[in-house]
């Protein structure tokens, strides 16, 4: 795996393709992919189409894949993982709209793939607000957080390939997960470290990942 573009304790950034990135990921060194990807909703000019050539190579690197939806994507994102597919975690957003066949609604889908979380799992139904980043899709801390403390356990590595402003790797520092990021942006990529930044000098004490397992993720390719 190349040299991370930022790197903080348990957390590696990388700006740049995640098609080019994942497959350098050794197979099954990731806990859970933790994902909102762009599911062709018309937000911004990468959101034209439904994202799909990316699963492949995260689901050879992770144990469970968790695919962040609207219902515009559901039906998508279910095809998408075909047989991996376990459930559906659903939660309301209060702080946005999401569009669907539908029309509008406030409620946001998890996709759980491959591997159940080992914690157990159960749909949670609550009202999310609080921090909202500059990005065209962004979602609210707490409904990561949660999201996180549901399908991860503390000291876990989670992979977003799709981190935007950063919103995962933030409740992962505030929760003690350890947290790889990528995106292709560098303007989201600038503001998901200046968040990460304040997210380590704010929560990193509180909840800390364990040695161990901060030195298996961080050691150079091919060292131990």
């Amino acid at each position: 795996m190349r040299a991370p573009d930022y790197e903080r304790g348990n957390v590696r950034l990388y700006c740049g393709d995640c098609l080019e990135l994942l497959p350098q990921l050794e197979a099954g060194s990731v806990d859970a992919v933790v994902t909102d990807p762009p599911y062709g909703c018309g937000k911004a000019d990468w959101d034209r189409e439904f994202a799909a050539a990316w699963y492949g190579p995260a689901r050879s690197a992770a144990k469970m894949i968790v695919v962040i939806t609207g219902s515009c994507g559901l039906k998508d994102s279910v095809s998408l993982v075909g047989g991996d597919f376990i459930d559906v975690i659903a939660a309301r957003n209060m702080n946005g709209m999401t569009r669907g066949p539908l029309g509008f609604g406030n409620w946001l889908a998890a996709v759980v793939a491959k591997s159940k979380p080992r914690t157990g799992m159960n749909a949670f139904d609550f009202v999310v607000g609080g921090d909202m980043p500059l990005h065209p899709s962004p979602k609210p801390l707490p409904y990561m957080v949660a999201l996180v403390e549901r399908v991860t356990e503390p000291g876990d590595a989670v992979l977003d390939p799709f981190m935007g402003s950063g919103t995962t790797g933030v409740a992962c520092v505030k929760t003690g997960r350890a947290f790889i990021g990528m995106d292709i942006e560098p303007k989201y990529f600038e503001i998901a470290v200046k968040r990460i930044d304040a997210a380590f000098d704010q929560f990193a004490l509180l909840d800390p990942v364990p040695a161990a397992k901060q030195m298996e993720l961080l050691a150079p390719e091919g060292k131990p």
